[in-house]
């Protein structure tokens, strides 16, 4: 094979996000895992002051990220995994602070619902939500389970969704 055959072999499969102009992409690579790192180290550690043993507690190991971008800039993350019981848990939604505000965390999210929709048909998605992002959750259709507990320092409410 000559190399300009094998481009469409080697192109990263890229997942339109519905209503905006951004892709998504499963991470495949050491180098998009270390961008997720990035991503979210700006976010967590950086921002909301999160220890890094907090962030990086070994559960990458097992759940399933993806990359969103603005053209070619990684903007965001978020990731998956699925537990013994079957349900899947969300998190790690990290958005450069200057895309935040406009619908795009609620379009990687909604996009990641149809994304698990596609793959697994039903399911129970379980998710650790920081309180003041409650009524962003509860917009998706998130209902609340328990109490507030603290995690990483941070008040945090279980939430669930039934796909």
């Amino acid at each position: 094979m000559k190399h300009n055959e094998l481009k469409p072999f080697i192109r990263p499969a890229l997942f339109d996000v519905p209503n905006t102009s951004f892709k998504m992409k499963m991470v495949t690579t050491a180098f998009e895992g270390m961008t997720v790192s990035y991503l979210r180290a700006l976010v967590f550690m950086l921002e909301q002051h999160i220890d890094i043993h907090d962030e990086f507690d070994g559960s990458d190991a097992y759940a399933v990220s993806f990359l969103m971008f603005d053209d070619a800039k990684p903007i965001g993350t978020i990731r998956y995994y699925k537990d013994d019981k079957g349900r899947f848990h969300l998190g790690r939604l990290a958005l450069l602070e200057s895309y935040r505000g406009k619908g795009f965390g609620k379009a990687m999210v909604v996009w990641m619902h149809q994304y698990l929709k596609t793959l697994f048909t039903n399911g129970t998605i379980i998710l650790h939500a920081q309180a003041y992002l409650i009524p962003f959750y509860k917009g998706l259709g998130y209902k609340e389970e328990g109490n507030r507990f603290d995690e990483a320092g941070i008040s945090h409410q279980v939430m669930t969704l039934t796909l």
